[in-house]
Order: structure tokens, then sequence, then C-alpha cells
């Protein structure tokens, strides 16, 4: 008889043990989202040397088609960074294997708790965050991370074709859109900032619906080569105009964290209008772009 409460203490030890087990990243997100505030702060320090040759934004080049940089006497458009912070969701892309992302900024400033959603109902806690002043960028940090894609070389023109990929309104998502020019974009409220931005004009979008773009914010927006371009971080509903950040703000946003400046084998091959939403999907398969997840508090 006495055997009965030492059994049936060994089996409810056993129905815990495989959460035991899991490593904390790799455990179920709780319904209340209860996690520790992600460290604050960058990951090198201005002094510190960075771990490999820095990317460098292409030149920009003179001549028909080439991108002018906005002057700073051009009027500015407004997006409102709400005061109070709010559960949310947005888009990460992989820079490195070892789990560096980087996403918008606008997506985890204010945030509690962050993470990089891997399953339905799991993800990996960003463990620390770099934000930048100026741009509307973020890097993330967590333990182990995915394949990443590189970023271009190649100067921006009108005219080019960009593929958009990322989960609006948390639904997988691709849009292809074409490069119509730069702007300057002031986000006010929680913070201020003025930045350059690229404006692309929407067109096709796998699956087909026109509705909010909220939470593609932080996306990858790729060239015909495969190769990243820019960062979403707005748009436009009724105008049918997305915009992403400039080249300089990643290049400048890589340096500063010292995040790894070159991308692996995430993507490779071309990419046109019959295949980008093929990509995108395998993209988010892999996880190279993956759901974000910010708790507010």
């Amino acid at each position: 008889m006495r055997r009965i409460p030492v059994l049936s203490i060994l089996l409810i030890a056993l129905a815990f043990l495989p959460d035991l087990l899991l490593p904390e990243e790799g455990r179920r997100m709780p319904e209340d989202g209860r996690m520790r505030r992600p460290d604050p702060g960058q990951f090198a320090r201005p002094d510190e040397t960075v771990r490999r040759e820095a990317w460098k934004p292409p030149a920009v080049s003179g001549g028909r088609g080439s991108l002018d940089a906005p002057s700073a006497s051009d009027p500015a458009f407004s997006i409102a960074v709400p005061w109070e912070k709010r559960n949310s969701i947005g888009t990460a892309f992989s820079l490195d294997r070892s789990g560096v992302w980087m996403t918008a900024r606008h997506v985890v400033d204010g945030c509690a708790r962050v993470l990089v959603v891997t399953a339905p109902r799991r993800g990996v806690r960003v463990r620390q965050t770099y934000i930048h002043r100026h741009a509307d960028l973020a890097v993330l940090q967590t333990r182990g991370g995915a394949a990443a894609v590189q970023f271009t070389r190649q100067t921006l023109r009108r005219g080019q074709t960009g593929y958009h990929f990322g989960f609006p309104k948390g639904k997988p998502a691709a849009i292809q859109s074409v490069l119509i020019g730069q702007r300057r974009m002031r986000s006010v409220g929680r913070y201020n900032v003025i930045e350059p931005v690229v404006a692309w004009a929407d067109r096709v979008r796998v699956p087909d619906s026109y509705g909010g773009l909220g939470g593609i914010s932080g996306g990858p927006v790729m060239d015909g080569r495969g190769t990243i371009v820019g960062v979403t971080v707005a748009g436009s509903k009724r105008r049918g105009r997305i915009f992403t950040t400039a080249l300089t703000s990643i290049a400048a946003a890589l340096e500063r964290s010292g995040a790894p400046a070159e991308g692996g084998g995430g993507r490779r091959g071309a990419i046109d209008g019959r295949n980008f939403a093929d990509v995108g999907a395998d993209l988010r398969r892999r996880l190279t772009v993956a759901l974000v997840y910010c708790a507010a508090a």
C-alpha cells in the first residue's frame, strides 16, 4: 500500500520532464507571455573590433534612372509612433546562423519581452537588442538562428522590381513592387526621427489581399538577384505605397551593433514575378524570414 504515493509522485515528475530538459528558448510560449526583459545595449561597444569586414552600401551613381538622395530641404511625410506600447507582431530576417536578426525599430522599441517565433506557440527569446537611434531599424540577438541572405552590392535605380516578404496582419505574404524614388520620413510620438527612405509602388500581393500592411514591418525587400535592398518600415494602403530603409541606414546599424556584415546562403538564384511567392514560402520555412512577437508588459 505504501508504494502507491511514491509511484504517483514518480509519474508526475516524468510528465514534466520534457519541459524541464528543453532549453529556455525551446519551451512553449506562455499564455501571458511572461519572460524577462531583453538585455539592453549593443552587441559590441564602439571601440571594439567588428568581427568581419563591414558591408558597405553601393555608391550612388548619376545618370538615367539613378536614385538621388532626398535633400534636407524636402518636406518629410509623417508617421505616428504610439506613445503607449501594446502587444504586437512584426517581421525579422536572419543576419547570421549564430542568432542575429534585423527588424524595424518600431516593432521592438518599448517591448518588455521579444520572441522570434519558430513554430506555432513556440519561439526563441531575444537576449539582446540594439536600437538604431536615427532610423527605424533594430538588431536582435537570440541563441541559435537561421540561414542568412546577402545584402546587395548593386546601386538602386528607379523602375527596378522589389519583393517584400513577411507577415502582414500575422499572415504569410509576398508583395511585388516597383521602386519610384526616395523620400524623407518623420517618426513622431514615443520617439522622433527623420530619416531617408525608399518608396515603392505596390503591384502584386500573394495572397491577393489589399488590406493593411501591419505586421510586415521589419521584413526584407529583395531584388531580382535575391539580395536584400531594404527593410520594410511603413506603408500607405490608400496610395499603394511601401517604404523601406535606406541602405546607408542598414550599413550604420550593422557597424554600430557589431552584427555580422555578410549574409550566408539563405537565398540563391533569381526572383521574378512567377516565383516570388514560392521564394517567400521557402524563406519562411527556413526561418530566414520569421514572425516577431512583442509583449509590452
